[in-house]
Formats: structure tokens, sequence, C-alpha cells
């Protein structure tokens, strides 16, 4: 099993090769043809020269209350219900969908969470194996990789990691608890303690503020050094050749931004402070460990560290007391199979599900503010709130309850309720995929895969 919380790119020391890199990059964009012989080289940079794309995974388990999640009506008139009523402030980043069944999790061994948690990212049939579920039948890990492996696969990003595990409570290793996987019978672990994650996703940087400091020092722009020189150049320069310098100068500062030499080192980017030592599986400390781990996420996003992750809240075995919301004699997974009648209980859930939408409400402001362009990081990013049920009382594998969040770099028409009368889910995987500049023709099952859903 891979080691937890991150896939890393191979054979890079992070402390030599990036630090080699900026300078070799830096001393090497001078090297570029100046005038008549830049050409066609000017167009292209400047086309490069694009805040890259991201994509991360909320899951939170159990599934949810359809009758309080659907919203009504589209755009700026489309009314949010009381379960999502923490995302108003982002309504228009949106993308909320009603009538995508999981219908590959109907297939295969095991019981339905060991089913729906193996399929839900990869839209795969589990394997045969001898994990036992609460119903006593036996089931192995997922049959294929999920859809962020995918895109690490076919996008190959030029970061550190190639994509973010992180957990919050993910105890069990078991088909129950697993929603990554780099490829069939191969689950990802999340990190679930967020100082250990600190540590090693900002390991070539330390602990002390300083080396941020240095770090930015190193990625001034080459521009910027030689600015004096570029203008007692441009001052003998005849007009043609004065604009051609200019035009030179825009392709370099587009290149410089591509390399990640300027531009990455954002007011985000910056000392991120380590998280305390402290017991991360304290289950009253859930609501501090999710918010140090999307912090954590966002400024390993923001520092262009990895472009693909995911943080998981609990298994579906979900044995865990909301102790921070007073709730301290049910655990997560017996509230959502408490009856419909019983309103005392179908009141603690519902308090529940409003604390993970108010988690994914955080998660979009934290990408929300930092700027990019014209835009901020949430424009330039898709963020995916899913679970493994639509309702767990009856553990529903239909209408899934899946809301994606952010524009993809304006591959996304937000502010939308897309609303479809029971459609495999992996039609939507195709589609997210898609977004994110992936092009497949199936993932997972085969059989149902007709085309991508939007």
């Amino acid at each position: 099993m891979k080691k937890a919380g991150m896939n890393n790119r191979s054979n890079m020391d992070p402390r030599v090769s990036r630090r080699s890199f900026l300078r070799g990059a830096a001393g090497g964009l001078m090297a570029l043809p100046l005038l008549s012989e830049l050409g066609g080289g000017v167009a292209r940079a400047q086309a490069a020269e694009a805040f890259p794309k991201r994509f991360i995974v909320f899951f939170q388990p159990n599934g949810t209350r359809k009758e309080l999640w659907s919203p009504q009506g589209q755009g700026a008139d489309m009314v949010l219900p009381e379960l999502l009523t923490p995302l108003e402030p982002y309504k228009n980043d949106l993308n909320i969908f009603d009538g995508v069944d999981n219908a590959v999790g109907h297939m295969g061994p095991g019981g339905p969470h060991h089913r729906s948690m193996a399929s839900v990212l990869t839209g795969a049939v589990i394997q045969e194996g001898d994990f036992v579920s609460n119903d006593g039948r036996r089931a192995g890990w997922a049959g294929g990789a999920s859809l962020d492996q995918i895109m690490v696969d076919h996008l190959n990003p030029p970061t550190q990691f190639g994509s973010l595990e992180l957990g919050v409570n993910v105890r069990e290793s078991v088909p129950m608890g697993r929603i990554i996987y780099r490829g069939a019978g191969q689950p990802l672990t999340p990190e679930n303690d967020p100082r250990a994650a600190f540590n090693r996703v900002f390991s070539m940087i330390s602990q002390d503020p300083g080396e941020l400091d240095k770090l930015a020092l190193q990625r001034r722009s080459v521009l910027d050094v030689l600015k004096g020189d570029f203008s007692r150049l441009n001052r003998k320069l005849a007009t043609p050749d004065r604009v051609k310098l200019s035009q030179h100068l825009d392709a370099l500062r587009a290149l410089e931004r591509r390399l990640g030499i300027v531009g990455t080192m954002n007011d985000a980017c910056a000392s991120l402070p380590t998280p305390p030592e402290m017991e991360f599986t304290d289950e009253a400390l859930m609501d501090e460990v999710m918010r140090l781990q999307i912090d954590l996420m966002v400024t390993a996003m923001s520092c262009d560290l990895t472009r693909i992750g995911s943080i998981q809240s609990s298994t579906a075995f979900n044995k865990l007391r909301f102790k921070f919301l007073g709730i301290d004699d049910r655990d997560g997974h017996s509230l959502s199979h408490a009856g419909d009648a019983n309103e005392e209980l179908q009141g603690k859930w519902v308090r529940m599900l409003k604390w993970y939408s108010e988690q994914y409400a955080y998660l979009l402001q934290r990408l929300a503010s930092v700027p990019e362009g014209d835009g901020t990081m949430l424009d330039n990013t898709i963020v995916l709130w899913c679970s493994e049920l639509s309702r767990g009382n009856t553990h529903n594998l239909n209408d899934l309850p899946f809301i994606l969040a952010g524009k993809g770099g304006g591959a996304l028409e937000t502010g939308r309720h897309r609303v479809y009368d029971s459609v495999p889910h992996n039609n939507f995987l195709l589609a997210v995929l898609k977004a994110m500049d992936v092009s497949v023709d199936t993932i997972g099952h085969p059989d149902l895969c007709t085309g991508a859903l939007f």
C-alpha cells in the first residue's frame, strides 16, 4: 500500500532539484533570442502564461438528506435549502447535481458501504477479497484508479507532489475507509496528522520564516534584476526595435511565470504556522483538525507544491461522536441510520450535515481569498464534494449528493442546478476529467460510460 498522505514525484530531491532548477531557469532565460530571432516564441510564451488548474476532493461519509439538500432555481435566483445555506456566498460558483446514480455500486461483492466507497471516485466494480463488512459480506479493494489519480497520470503536473491526500479521523484501513486509489487494489492512505503533513509537504522550507523570504528572493524576476540594463538599451534602439524589445520582455516575463520563477510566491504562499502537536484522533478536536488540513491544502496549492488533492472526513464506519457540536450520545454512523420519524436523532444528524457544509464553505472561502490575475484561486480550481451514499438509513446508492465548486479556469459554467434522470455516475466522473483537460473515453466500468455528462 502507498505510504500515507502524498503521491510524491519520483526521483526528485526537493532541497536540491527545485533550487537548482530555479537558479538555472533564471540564468537561462536571458539566453533566449533577443529581437528578430524571437519569432513566434512571443505568442507561444504569452499563451502559456496561465494560472494552473487544480482539483480537490472533499469527502463526507454516510450520505445526506436530499429533501434538505436539493436547491430550487438557477444562478442568482437559486434558492439553497437548509443544509446548503453556508454556501450562499458562493452560490454563483456552484454546480449542484441531482439524479446521478452509482450504478456500479450495486455490482460486485461486499455490503453497500464497501461497494460504494470503492466505486464513488473510481466508477469500478469492487474486487473480491477477505475484508468483512458490517453485514458479514466479504470484499476487497476497488477495481480501478480514482479520477484524481487518473489526472495525475495524464497531466503529469510539474509539482513536488503529484497529489496530496489529507484526512480527518480516517481510522480504518479497509475498503470502507478508502476512496482514493492509485490503481486497482492500490488504495492511498490519507495523512491524518496536520503536523506530520506540514513537515513533509513543506520540508524544502525550514520552520524558520526567514527561509521562505530567502526562497521568495531567489524567485525575483531576472527582468527586475536587469531593469536598468534594459532601460539603457531601450534608449539606444530605433522605434521598431523598441517594439520588439518590449515583446521580448513580455515573453520572458510570461515564461518566468510559467516556470514558477515568479508569480507563485503570492501572499497566500506565506509562512503557514506549524500545526501544534495534538491528539488528532480526539473526537473533540475534529473541527480544529479539519480547518488545519484545509489551510494546509490551500497553502500547498498556492505554493504550487501540488495541484491535485483530497480531504477525507472519517470513513463509512464513521464511529465518531461530534462532541464539538455537543453530540456525545450517538456516533455519526448511527445518526445517519436513524429512522425518518425520529425527530431528535434526525435533528442531530442535520446539525452534523450542516457542519460538513460549513467546512466545504470554509475551503471555498480560503481558495477565493487568493487572488490570481483578475480572479481568484477558486476560479482556477474544481472542488468536488461527495459522499458514498445518498441516504444512510436506506443505504441508497442512487441520486448521490455531488457538488462541484469553481470554474476550473473557465472549463465550467457555474451557478447551475443540474437535474438528470437516473444517469450512471461514471459519466459524471468523465465530465470532471474532461473539465480538467483529461481526454479519456471511460473510467471504471466501460459499459456504464456513454459520454461525459456535461
